[in-house]
């Protein structure tokens, strides 16, 4: 790899430059530069439905035209055509999973395919799956666009707040298997949602991570997709269960954009938490996902990050 491409996207954790070399360090000159990369990230996340040519791109980053791929795909390693079609590609497959009533041929057109056969083409380069596959058993894949990873890291706030969450009834999924697979369980929560009346602004939307699917073999990674939900919850098709979160002492933290990639549960075990004095409480590190729905662009999603404190 060149050291351009080291300096601006060496996907570091947060804060390793202070511990690099005074060489390994970002100049001002080199900084600027990845902030008009990271603008035009940040621009092509919130504007999926609009023109994202390569003239309206190198006009966001302030490049001159006839250099702006160059430098983009220097600092990125891809084009800004395929970021653009990640990025519509994966949104495709979240209303693919989360939208039953639209048909594969609507979600075509509304990412900007022409036709059902060439959106169903890229789709199963990209996940492995065609899109009507991937609709009933979906392997999600957030891995498919890896700039955004160091692009999420670069934005992290180091602000931790200690808070008392209250103790919550839910609604939830018991999930267990690889990662990529657990979208099913959102999917059959979802379902439930519509069937009892508890739409996306109803009700906290909370996930709880037994294991980090980094350390934890496939099959013996566990979660639970959640609605805080006080009514009682009837024997049904959905595998909804009723379950509690303890209330108590938590250090919380907010992420802001894709949740495919948060940097935060990182910080806190391995920098804040030693740092701190606090002793971590017997339930895991949960995920109040703020705003849900597929009308939510990652750019614009809010995350809590709770990890619970004695």
């Amino acid at each position: 790899m060149r050291k351009i491409d080291q300096v601006l996207y060496a996907g570091l954790g947060h804060n390793d430059a202070v511990n690099q070399p005074a060489s390994d360090i970002p100049s001002p000159r080199a900084a600027a530069h990845r902030a008009r990369i990271d603008a035009v990230i940040a621009y092509v996340e919130r504007h999926l439905d609009e023109d994202l040519s390569l003239t309206r791109l190198s006009e966001v980053a302030h490049f001159s035209p006839c250099h702006f791929h160059r430098q983009f795909h220097a600092a990125t390693g891809m084009t800004t055509a395929e970021l653009v079609r990640l990025l519509r590609l994966r949104r495709a497959a979240l209303r693919l999973a989360l939208n039953p009533q639209l048909s594969v041929t609507e979600v075509a057109l509304d990412h900007g395919f022409g036709s059902p056969e060439a959106f169903s083409r890229a789709f199963k380069r990209v996940y492995g799956q065609a899109p009507v596959a991937f609709r009933k058993n979906p392997a999600w894949r957030a891995e498919t666009v890896p700039v955004l990873s160091t692009y999420q890291e670069s934005r992290m706030n180091e602000h931790v707040e200690i808070v008392e969450f209250p103790t919550t009834r839910v609604a939830c999924v018991e999930y267990q298997g690889p990662e990529p697979r657990s979208l099913s369980a959102t999917m059959q929560l979802v379902a439930w949602r519509r069937a009892n009346g508890v739409p996306p602004d109803r009700g906290l939307t909370l996930g709880v991570h037994y294991s980090d699917p980094r350390s934890t073999p496939a099959e013996e990674f566990r979660l639970d997709v959640c609605v805080s939900y006080d009514g009682e919850i009837a024997p049904n098709d959905h595998g909804v269960v009723a379950k509690t979160i303890p209330g108590g002492r938590c250090a919380r933290m907010r992420h802001h954009g894709s949740r495919n990639w948060m940097p935060e549960p990182d910080y806190l075990y391995g920098q804040w938490l030693p740092d701190s004095g606090e002793t971590p409480r017997d339930f895991p590190l949960f995920f109040h996902y703020v705003n849900v729905g597929p009308q939510v662009r990652d750019a614009d999603m809010i995350t809590d990050i709770y990890l619970p404190l004695r």
